[in-house]
């Protein structure tokens, strides 16, 4: 009964609310009242009222306040809480999600936290094995494991702006593996979307904060084990103890691992003048650099196992051509192809 009180009243309100929208079931997405939502983009959202148990709440993404319905309505139309009350006190009701509940300004400095739980997608596991989704994470041999980690975007962009998150550049309707990346307490601190057809954008890198940093694969690895560190996602899933930086450059993982604990593979580019030039520069600051030796072809960790060889055999290639300093440079001079 309380879920249906709280309901009345927010469609009460609701014409107050800018760009008030029902997202599905007892979800409800505006523009946050409270903090006035971007500036920069009126078209942003990023308030929503949503149900818990038998209550609602709300939160908003840009400001990172959360509380209670009954203190959201304090702050938006107080000429109705007596009314509100009263109702749920006739339903014998009157101290739940009012004022037991914490008050609305003690919320006004927090972040909003961002768990697995965040991530309100149907996984790759759960999906038919007919679903082009699962059929594509099956062609690249991504192994079972992470099916029940990887996630289906039917539109990428409203799961993104679901989320509250700033993000220029998305096209609606546009579905993607979606690719969670956690810090060691598993707090979700950013998503990549791979296309599953034909894009401009093959992946869309997104952080949920500006101070994140983009590292695949951080809440399952040892620090006290040698990490190897590639650039994709979905090599670091070949390779035990891996991470993987979402960009070329493998060498930032200093800020967050020392350097004597790192194995920098490079994907085998040797006529890449951008793969070429960094590679150097990281043999140079005393890394232990994979050079791919001459009898592999492919490109990357994936096209490798593509190719027929086991996860076992390329931990087994990278463990034997990892080198440091003048025996790096020195094999390096023979990869190069410029």
């Amino acid at each position: 009964m309380s879920v249906f009180i709280d309901r009345t009243f927010l469609l009460r309100i609701s014409p107050r609310l800018p760009r008030f929208t029902r997202k599905k079931d007892d979800l409800y997405n505006f523009r946050c009242p409270l903090c006035g939502d971007s500036t920069k983009n009126t078209a942003k959202s990023r308030g929503y009222i949503f149900r818990k148990k038998n209550d609602y709440f709300y939160m908003c993404h840009n400001c990172g306040i959360s509380t209670t319905f009954y203190n959201f309505l304090k702050q938006v139309e107080p000429s109705l809480v007596s009314e509100y009350t009263m109702e749920r006190y006739k339903n014998g009701e009157a101290n739940k999600n009012t004022k037991s509940e914490p008050n609305f300004e003690a919320f006004k400095t927090e972040k909003p936290e961002f768990k697995s739980s965040n991530i309100h997608l149907p996984t790759i596991e759960s999906l038919p094995d007919t679903h082009y989704a699962k059929s594509y994470v099956q062609s690249r041999k991504i192994p079972k494991d992470y099916q029940s980690k990887l996630y289906f975007a039917e539109d990428f962009k409203a799961f993104i702006d679901g989320l509250g998150i700033e993000k220029d550049g998305l096209r609606e309707n546009d579905p993607r593996l979606v690719i969670p990346f956690y810090d060691k307490e598993r707090n979700l601190i950013g998503l990549q979307g791979r296309a599953l057809g034909e894009s401009k954008l093959r992946y869309i890198t997104v952080k949920l904060q500006d101070d994140n940093k983009k590292i695949f694969g951080m809440d399952r690895i040892d620090l006290d084990k040698k990490v190897y560190v590639v650039e994709g996602p979905i090599d670091s899933m070949f390779l035990s103890n891996a991470v993987a930086t979402m960009d070329s450059n493998l060498a930032s993982i200093s800020d967050v691992i020392d350097k004597s604990k790192v194995v920098l593979v490079y994907d085998n580019e040797p006529r890449n003048k951008d793969i070429v030039r960094i590679m150097e520069k990281a043999i140079d600051e005393h890394y232990n650099v994979v050079v791919w030796p001459e009898m592999i072809e492919e490109k990357d960790v994936n096209e490798m196992v593509l190719a027929g060889f086991t996860k076992e055999d390329v931990q087994d290639i990278i463990e034997k051509n990892t080198f440091i300093n003048l025996s790096a440079k020195m094999r390096f001079v023979n990869w190069k192809k410029i």
